[in-house]
């Protein structure tokens, strides 16, 4: 069976939650899971984009009022620019400065695992994901869920395929097509919205 889309509001807003949360019983790898999250939602990056990302990516466009990231895709050798919120990079930056003061460190990677020296691994956010969507409800769940999730708030919100193939860096609508499974049953269902 395919992976399903994740619901982007319901997991956004526990991976918000708990991201500052603050008990003994929560520790920084949950703290990393859920900015991962989060900046996945926002950002649709592939895993191994995502867990790439670097603090010096990001920096404010005073065009658009908001914080852009740049980076190169791994599978395509392309670079991409993308936009995240300003809610968001504000989540990163407090993140920083938690790593700051446990680690008395700063690696550059935002995904930097600290107790291995390495960076966190696409396993190690799979794993992640299965316990989540297990929590929130969700079936047939992985990585590539929270991308797909990502693409159909894009599409959702700006109704452009267009938008969502940039969003998710395809060459081809076809591809972004296929990739968020639009069918006859879907397509009636945003078109009766419409109309």
């Amino acid at each position: 069976m395919k992976t399903q889309p994740i619901d982007y509001n319901k997991l956004y807003s526990e991976a918000r939650k708990l991201f500052f949360e603050n008990n003994q019983i929560y520790n920084l790898d949950r703290k990393t899971e859920n900015l991962a999250y989060l900046i996945a939602l926002e950002s649709g990056l592939r895993v191994s984009d995502l867990l790439t990302l670097k603090y010096g990516d990001i920096s404010f466009n005073s065009d658009f009022g908001k914080y852009i990231f740049s980076t190169e895709i791994k599978k395509t050798k392309n670079s991409h620019t993308g936009i995240i919120s300003n809610e968001l990079y504000n989540y990163i930056q407090a993140f920083r400065e938690t790593i700051k003061l446990e680690f008395g460190a700063n690696s550059e990677n935002i995904f930097y695992n600290y107790k291995s020296n390495k960076l966190y691994t696409r396993q190690w956010l799979h794993k992640r994901i299965k316990l989540t969507a297990e929590k929130l409800g969700f079936k047939n769940c992985g990585v590539h869920s929270i991308r797909k999730a990502s693409a159909i708030n894009v599409l959702d919100r700006t109704g452009s395929l267009s938008m969502a193939q940039y969003h998710l860096t395809h060459k081809r609508a076809t591809t972004t097509d296929n990739y968020l499974s639009v069918t006859k049953t879907s397509a009636l269902e945003r078109l009766a919205k419409i109309y």
